[in-house]
Order: structure tokens, then sequence, then C-alpha cells
């Protein structure tokens, strides 16, 4: 969703935890005094910007997009991003003086893998989750919406082997400029080539800006492929790490790419260090590489990020997709029965006729269509991460855990399903199969219905087992 190298920006100073304020709230309030502050992570909303639970009024920001001079209104849900500025004493809103937004790869798909959910984008590995943003135009809202060669611009952070685990895929034009960032390998000053990942890179006709080293984090645009599979770089930059000082604190979301110890990890290229104070906030989730987390602290002396909280980003593997049945200002909604809880980290985002940018609970009734993924916690309950309202469609949907499974029925997230001789059954990937097979297969796997629904039972017409 890859989480990835090094920021453009230098992480500058404080950024104050802030995780309890709910996304209803509309506009910058609060006040007092501003420390210092700067955040990485996806975007949740607009209205201004919320980055990592804080609200930034951006008004007076210079806003920059794969290295151009933008505007907020380019700027999209799910998208990674660096931010500057301070936050208020509130630990809730602040002022962005600076943000970044970089994509991690922008090129034509290449292959598509329906079981393993990936794609192949400039030789990057991308993995797409349930937690990942499609464009509105990506119809079905799934890899079989997607065509091979289809431009696309990917976001999201790079995990221990280089895949990109996606927060954000977009269709670009196909015109577009082709673009990878990543960690800089097998450099050849004589051939003028290196390596990302699966990718080799002919920087011959560009003057890379930076000294090139095995092991840097090198961001690369260019026009196109050349016949041996290279890309032509028109323009290739070494980003800087995150150049922070002694006492700078930051709040850095990413995935972790080398881990010793939960006392000494690296997170975005910083290296992490616990202490006997250092709050876990762990979800059941063990600390490893490859796991999503946020980790908010200060840089020692040494360089060292010396963390007082890290909390894990679990990647959610359930959703409900239906008609709204009750929302409340505090946050709080059921759908199909299904009782959803959304936080100030839950991406909110209108794929509707509405298009409503700065969209909030508020603005949900009773009645709307909506999407939300997230993950399970006790059965008929979601805490989501990823909130989309869409166009009305008379079929529902949920993905999560088969419970109860005896034939012709099973549950998901507590709600009860049932089959009929009309289901369609099949396996990953979309592979037919037979409802013996389902049923002796679905317990306690991961499973994706649709059908309609009705007095608190799901009539599927179709289930699948997912990967």
């Amino acid at each position: 969703m890859n989480r990835m190298g090094a920021m453009l920006l230098t992480i500058a100073a404080l950024l104050l935890a802030a995780c309890g304020a709910s996304m209803v709230t509309a506009g910058i309030q609060g006040s007092g005094s501003a420390a210092p502050a700067a955040a990485v992570g996806p975007i949740t909303g607009f209205g201004s910007i919320f980055v990592n639970g804080v609200e930034y009024t951006t008004s007076g920001a210079q806003i920059l997009i794969d290295g151009q001079a933008g505007t907020e209104s380019q700027l999209q849900t799910g998208q990674v991003v660096t931010i500057a500025g301070s936050v208020n004493s509130d630990g809730t809103t602040g002022t962005a003086t600076q943000v970044t937004f970089n994509g991690d790869v922008q090129g034509p798909v290449t292959q598509i893998d329906l079981v393993a959910n990936t794609l192949v984008i400039l030789g990057q590995k991308v993995q797409i989750t349930a937690a990942t943003l499609l464009d509105a135009t990506i119809q079905p809202a799934d890899l079989t919406g997607l065509q091979g060669g289809t431009l696309v611009e990917v976001s999201g952070f790079a995990d221990a082997a280089g895949t990109i685990v996606a927060s954000r895929l977009d269709v670009k034009p196909a015109s577009s400029t082709f673009q990878v960032r990543g960690v800089l390998q097998g450099l050849d000053t004589a051939a003028h080539t290196f390596q990302i990942n699966g990718l080799t890179v002919d920087y011959g006709s560009a003057t890379p800006a930076g000294t090139l080293a095995d092991g840097s984090t090198v961001q690369v645009q260019g026009a196109g492929v050349g016949s041996a599979g290279a890309l032509l770089a028109t323009h290739v930059e070494v980003l800087p790490g995150l150049g922070t000082s002694t006492n700078e604190r930051a709040d850095i979301d990413g995935i972790i790419t080398t881990f010793t110890s939960s006392a000494d990890f690296v997170v975005q290229g910083a290296h992490v260090t616990t202490a006997a104070n250092t709050q876990f906030v762990l979800h059941g989730v063990t600390l490893g590489a490859n796991i999503e987390v946020d980790v908010q602290g200060q840089f020692n002396s040494s360089g060292m990020l010396q963390a007082t909280k890290v909390e894990t980003r679990p990647r959610s593997a359930s959703l409900v997709r239906g008609l709204v049945e009750s929302v409340s200002a505090s946050g709080s909604l059921s759908i199909l029965g299904v009782s959803i809880v959304t936080s100030a980290s839950t991406e909110l985002e209108d794929r509707s006729n509405q298009h409503v940018r700065q969209f909030r609970l508020s603005d949900l009734h009773v009645g709307d269509y909506v999407e939300v993924d997230g993950t399970e916690g006790p059965p008929g309950t979601l805490a989501a991460a990823i909130l989309e309202r869409e166009n009305t469609n008379p079929r529902s949907y949920l993905q999560g855990i088969a419970g109860s499974v005896a034939q012709p029925g099973f549950t998901v997230l507590g709600v009860p399903v049932t089959t009929t001789s009309q289901t369609r059954f099949a396996g990953p990937g979309g592979a037919a199969s037979g409802a013996a097979t389902f049923f002796a297969q679905a317990a306690n796997r991961i499973v994706k219905v649709s059908g309609a629904f009705s007095n608190g039972v799901l009539t599927a017409d179709q289930v699948q087992i997912e990967q």
C-alpha cells in the first residue's frame, strides 16, 4: 500500500500525538501556542488537510507535487505526503507551511495478478490491499477493473523487499512522464546505469542532482523505456534522508524495513530505538519486518529516533458495502447491521456523483450507499480504515472471516449469510468452484460475499474465498 524510502522534505520538528480528533469536525479550530511540526503519512481528508490525526490549514502553504508547484485541489485522499509546519497546543489542529507529494511509481501496468492482488509497473511490484484507494474511474473498484497498459501512479510505502504497498492508485493520462522512486543498486558509472528493484535506469542523457551511490534513495523521471527495457532517464535526483538534528521530534508513518528487535528497527530510513517508557499500542500485532507503524518520538545525539509511542496500523481485511442504516455525530454508523466506528485516521472519500471534496461523516445520511474497509473487532463490529460514499447499488457486500460454516450458510462480521442453488462459488482469483468445495474450505478463511440484504440476512448470489 511499501511503504517507502526517504521523503523529499527534511523532517523539521515536533508533531504532537493526535489520535482522538473526530473527522466530523469541519475547519481549523482551537488556538494557543503552536510548536514547529512535521508529519509523514497518508492524507485522510480535506478542509484543510488531515494527516496523522491533525487537521492542517494550508492557505499559505507551498504545495509540491512530483517536484512541481501545485495546489491542494490536486491532492487526493490516500496519497502519502510530508507536511512541514506547526501544531497548535490542542494537538489536533495546525498550520502547514509546505506539503510535498511524490508518487512512488508512475508508468504503464505490465502485469496483473488477480490471485495475489499485485501489479507490476516499471519493474516495481505493487501490492493492492483492502485499504488501497482506487481512482474512481476504475470500475469495478478492484484489479478486475484495471487493464494492462493503463498508465497509473501509485503512492504507498515500500516494504522490506521493495514491494510498494499501495495506499492510493490513480489513472493518469497516457502522455504522463514515467517516474520511479527507490533504493539505487548496481551502479555502473561507465555504462551510466543502475537498478531500482527490477528496473534498469539509463541515466546517460541526464545530469544527476546529487552524488549517486549504491544504497542512496533516488527519484527518476523519464520519457519512456528503451528497446532493452531500461527507463531512459531525463531527471535523476538523490533524495535527502530525514536530516533531523538532536532533540528534534517527528511523527512517521511507514513500514518496518529492517527489524532487529522491538527496541531497534528502521522506518522510512529512520533508525528507531525504544525504551522502558515507550508506549506500545500494537492492536494484537507482533512487531517485525513489513509491519506498518506510526512512530512518534525525538531524535537523539546519535541521530536515532527515540520513540515515545509506537502504534501498529493493521492492514484492513474486512469490508461492508451497502445502505447506511444509522449515523451519529460521534463517528459511528451502521450498515447491514454491522456497527462501524470511525476515528481521526479513517480515510474519507466521496466517489458518488455528489463528489464532495471536503467529505465528512456529517455529509452522510441514512440511505446513502457506502463501502467501509477496516479491521474486525468483536462479531458485528468494524473499525473503519477507509469510508467511501458511492452511487446507490442494489447489491450489498461483505468481506471477512467466515464463521459458523454449515451448508447452506455461514456468518461474516456477525451477519448471517445464506446461499441458494443460484449462488456462484469461487476460489482465490475468481476460479469457479462448487458449493461442496467452498463449504469444505471456507471455515476461518477470508471470504467475500455479494447479494441482497433483507431482514438481517444477506442472500448471496456470489461467494469467493480470498487469497
